[in-house]
């Protein structure tokens, strides 16, 4: 008598199968969205600030039949392969596309070694949700614009340029600015800092800068200023680096300096006029590079110093 053999009828293999393909759908389909989902583009407003901001730097390039927000094209430099440095060059757009229902809007602008020869743009205040502004080592000429004050710019980055004049001082009042780079430029007179060096500055550091409380890094060195020290430090308490060599000003160190309990980074040097005593560092528990050279310090060195945790450079 023969043995019976139990197959699986038809309808169950062609169950399993369409269980099995559903499962596989379904764990494919959040890559696969994100795949084929293209972030929308600026509003129309932001495209035609664009095309000024463009016209007014010299930009030539920018391809405005594409998407500027796509991260593709002329609109973007991809960065480098892991363990290459960042190229200087750089022609970047970004955008925020996190907003509802997916609008996007410029965020960033990053313009670095594009030989560009215009000046700096007033179009840029048509970009109300702009944060990043990087035009460093360009031939850019001019002074930078008044308009820039009514932004909410947090990083500005016009190093290496040809600017001239004065700084406005209206630029205090951009509140969330964490980092001003201006060095190697042909200023004059007084402007808001972050990192100012090599300008050849005159006049008074103006005490209205006590507005740019989210500053983290602060150089003023190699200028000409006059007058003493700003007692102005209270005011930057997120101050992490602080350079003051060869600035103009002059002593004493300001005793408000000690409000500065996240710097990990100070130097002082060459500060002529009235002498201080050794400046009260002992809430800086973070302090590795230390510097204070020729500014008429009286006094023994604490002892603390000798307990910071990880200095470079004493």
């Amino acid at each position: 008598m023969g043995r019976v053999v139990n197959c699986p009828s038809t309808m169950k293999i062609l169950f399993g199968y369409i269980v099995h393909t559903v499962l596989v759908l379904i764990s494919m389909e959040p890559n696969q969205v994100e795949a084929r989902v293209e972030p929308t583009y600026p509003p129309h407003y932001e495209v035609k600030a664009l095309r000024e901001i463009a016209a007014e730097l010299g930009k030539k390039d920018w391809n405005f039949s594409k998407n500027p927000c796509n991260n593709k094209s002329i609109w973007f430099t991809p960065p480098p392969p892991p363990n290459v440095p960042q190229a200087i060059n750089n022609s970047t757009v970004t955008c925020n596309c996190s907003f509802p229902n997916g609008e996007c809007h410029i965020d960033g602008i990053y313009l670095s070694g594009q030989d560009l020869d215009g000046v700096f743009p007033r179009s840029l205040v048509k970009l109300p949700f702009i944060r990043t502004l990087e035009l460093y080592l360009n031939y850019l000429k001019g002074s930078i614009p008044h308009e820039w004050a009514a932004l909410k710019l947090e990083t500005v980055s016009v190093a290496m340029n040809r600017l001239s004049g004065s700084i406005p001082g209206s630029l205090g009042n951009i509140t969330t600015l964490k980092y001003l780079s201006l060095e190697n430029n042909m200023f004059s007179g007084t402007i808001p800092p972050d990192t100012l060096n090599a300008n050849y500055l005159t006049g008074k550091f103006p005490s209205s800068l006590a507005n740019l409380s989210n500053l983290k890094e602060l150089r003023i060195s190699s200028n000409n200023f006059v007058g003493k020290i700003p007692k102005i430090f209270q005011s930057w308490k997120q101050l992490e680096k602080l350079e003051i060599q060869g600035s103009g000003l002059e002593g004493p160190i300001p005793p408000s300096l000690t409000l500065l309990h996240n710097l990990v980074e100070l130097r002082i040097s060459d500060l002529p006029g009235e002498g201080s005593k050794f400046p009260n560092l002992k809430n800086m528990k973070n302090m590795y590079r230390l510097i204070l050279r020729s500014c008429n310090i009286t006094g023994p060195i604490p002892d603390y110093i000798w307990e910071y945790s990880q200095p470079q450079i004493l």
